[in-house]
């Protein structure tokens, strides 16, 4: 069942912007995907969304894709995927587990930071399915407590079951939370496939096939975050373009879980006592250092300075570049570039 005109009035559906009305910066690569448009998802009563498992909220047009990613983050093979979407200056949705967020807050830190929406999916991956009902409680709100606290900072009420088994009592506890839950249109099955060029062809096959979707992978694999630049430039090469998705409101944890977690939590401030790192640490002198203590410059941390007896050849050691190093000796040191 395809409801696309009374889709937007039962999510409170909205188009934030595109390119030109949200007068987005330019991206710098030329064949960069970016974000065709935004929208805005009002969770009130928990809807669901992918049509796998949720039939209602058919909200893509044709050619429309939502990129999201599961079970991270994870140290190289987020970054990596990270940097592809940077480079396509476009935009994802990551639902991130809490015990993983809680292992790697800087990456989790640093998904946040480059504008991509953050969701949650449970703490520890856990078939919720197959759970008590106060199990699957548990699992859902540890892990929602758990990457707010690594993020440091707001969280979207966004949820993906793990293996997207949802169960009745579940359903019922987001709904009540009102959190949207996502399934997918697409699922690149990356965790089977293990290869980049496999997944690639897995999505856009799949794609291709259904013509729009939200894309399930999952960070934590390494061949993915090798798949997504070449992802990406297939998507921009067939005509596909990119809806970020962002929520209304951001989502609440609960007191009791706060407390729960904070036993798993390590290299972070107290919780409530977390100052910006702006309010912690100002730059006060642009220069680069010339010396390290002793007088003798520090070339390690400095590789523009050289002996200006080994100066490149053609160079004169005693030119504009040159100084004292200020010691008595009288050496000279010459200063490459900048």
């Amino acid at each position: 069942m395809r409801i696309v005109p009374f889709a937007a009035a039962l999510v409170g559906l909205t188009v934030l912007g595109t390119p030109a009305l949200a007068q987005q910066k330019a991206c710098a690569n030329p064949n960069g995907l970016g974000v065709s448009r935004t929208v805005e998802i009002d969770t009130k009563g928990g809807p669901g969304f992918g049509l796998e498992h949720y039939k209602v909220h058919d909200f893509l047009q044709p050619k429309e894709v939502v990129l999201t990613f599961d079970d991270g983050p994870q140290k190289i093979h987020t970054e990596n995927v990270l940097k592809a979407l940077g480079e396509h200056c476009t935009k994802a949705t990551f639902f991130s587990i809490g015990k993983m967020a809680l292992g790697y807050p800087d990456i989790i830190r640093h998904v946040a930071s480059e504008g991509h929406t953050v969701g949650t999916h449970t703490w520890s991956h856990q078939n919720l399915k197959k759970m008590t009902e106060a199990g699957a409680v548990d699992e859902i709100e540890r892990g929602i407590s758990a990457v707010k606290r690594a993020v440091g900072g707001p969280i979207s009420p966004f949820f993906r079951f793990p293996q997207l088994a949802d169960s009745g009592e579940t359903l019922k506890h987001l709904q009540g939370r009102n959190i949207a839950m996502f399934s997918t249109d697409i699922d690149s099955f990356d965790f089977k496939i293990r290869t980049a060029e496999g997944t690639v062809k897995s999505v856009i096959d799949r794609l291709e096939k259904k013509g729009k979707g939200i894309v399930l992978m999952h960070d934590i694999q390494p061949h993915t975050g090798k798949a997504v630049p070449a992802l990406l430039a297939a998507l921009k090469a067939k005509g596909y373009q990119i809806v970020h998705l962002k929520a209304k409101g951001e989502l609440a944890s609960l007191p009791e879980f706060d407390t729960a977690i904070e036993a798993s939590v390590k290299g972070l401030p107290s919780a409530g006592g977390e100052r910006p790192t702006s309010s912690v640490v100002r730059t006060i002198d642009e220069n680069a250092p010339k010396t390290r203590l002793g007088g003798e410059p520090d070339v390690k941390r400095d590789a523009t300075v050289v002996p200006a007896i080994i100066a490149p050849k053609g160079v004169s050691s005693a030119g504009p570049n040159t100084e004292n190093i200020g010691d008595g000796s009288g050496r000279k040191w010459f200063w490459q570039g900048k």
